[in-house]
């Protein structure tokens, strides 16, 4: 099959983590693979040049694109262009927006769409954002849900029950190893061995909350003195967090690494990794940290406790409850024989239920299904 992946994100995070691996799998089973995302992404670019998809970069922006975004894309899915793709499948809330309208009339043989997240940030403009996917969904023959709770959300929306496809995010159990050199990671990144580490990998914005991960370390410190806390990533609150961590007297014990190209490796490194996230789809960080053997502590949003088997796999806390994520941050230091366990019940719990290669056969069977009857 000819399929054409589209996607944005204003940074490498869990969107290109996703589409890489889904590109990567496909062209595995023989599939000829082309990939459109935004110009800007350098690294991303490689990263999929490397892989042997073709590579397209576009122009593209949150929700209103340039023009020549648009045409762009309206020739690629065409009937007329001589190559048009069987599947054109879209991710992400932003380019699902006018992705899907452009391919819709660009005479796209069949779009399939995965959102990730079906929340957004300024709750007053919720309404309208449900009412453009309520009216996208008859221009798309699928949808993924990454979780089984937004696929129930979104049949309560009025999108079809029959349009809507459950299929989890994965990762790469081979790509991603064993357990590594805790010591070595450490070491590169002048951290003390003997000190306990907390780490959280995600875009320092408003809907990872990393304020709360910096409230709740000064929480842990309290109890902890001797532990250390690390925020792996980029983002626009990166100067908000930067001075809280500051006035809270914080400056030794919470890091700020920025973007890190091997996020996921770091996380060898941490005795519990968590996830302060106000709303989520289903989190790559988690499924990373438990492929590490590393327990969590998360907020129960969205697809987080279909990842996290609480009390056996890691924590969940109730978004925002910052007292309660630190108390299962201290748990879990104070506790090194439970933090081991957890974590060798989190690597079993992602290779029987969060395999890449189960996703990308799941994700293969829709698309030969639509490619059918489309």
């Amino acid at each position: 099959m000819n399929i054409l992946l589209v996607y944005y994100e204003p940074i490498p995070a869990g969107q290109t983590t996703h589409v890489l691996s889904l590109a990567r799998g496909l062209r595995a089973r023989g599939h000829r693979v082309s990939v459109v995302l935004p110009a800007d992404l350098d690294r991303s670019i490689k990263a999929f040049q490397a892989i042997d998809v073709d590579v397209v970069p576009l122009p593209l922006r949150k929700v209103l694109w340039h023009p020549r975004s648009v045409f762009s894309l309206a020739r690629l899915v065409g009937l007329g262009s001589g190559r048009a793709p069987d599947v054109v499948h879209i991710h992400s809330q932003e380019a699902g927006l006018l992705g899907r309208a452009t391919a819709w009339v660009g005479g796209a043989r069949a779009v399939v769409y995965t959102p990730q997240v079906i929340d957004i940030r300024r709750a007053r403009w919720h309404w309208l954002y449900v009412l453009a996917e309520h009216l996208l969904a008859h221009m798309t023959d699928v949808v993924i849900s990454v979780s089984e709770a937004d696929r129930e959300r979104m049949i309560r929306w009025g999108i079809p029950a029959r349009k809507i496809a459950h299929v989890p995010n994965a990762v790469d159990l081979n790509g991603a190893g064993g357990c590594g050199d805790s010591a070595g990671v450490r070491k590169a990144l002048g951290l003390d061995e003997g000190r306990p580490l907390v780490m959280q990998v995600g875009r320092l914005s408003a809907q990872k909350n990393p304020l709360a991960f910096v409230e709740g370390a000064a929480r842990v410190i309290r109890e902890r003195p001797d532990a250390q806390f690390i925020l792996v990533g980029e983002g626009p609150m990166r100067e908000a967090v930067a001075l809280r961590a500051e006035a809270l007297g914080l400056d030794g014990a919470v890091r700020l690494l920025g973007w890190q190209d091997n996020a996921a490796d770091l996380m060898v490194a941490a005795d519990v990794v968590s996830l302060t996230s106000e709303w989520e789809g289903m989190p790559h960080a988690l499924l990373e940290a438990m492929v590490k053997s590393r327990p969590v502590v998360a907020t129960a949003v969205n697809g987080c406790p279909e990842v996290v088997a609480d009390g056996e796999t890691g924590f969940l806390v109730p978004r925002g409850d910052v007292g309660s994520w630190a108390k299962r941050v201290v748990d879990l230091l104070n506790d090194p024989v439970r933090r081991d366990e957890m974590g060798r019940r989190g690597r079993d719990r992602v290779e029987d239920v969060f395999s890449l290669e189960r996703m990308v056969s799941c994700i293969e069977g829709l698309y030969l299904r639509i490619a059918k009857t489309g």
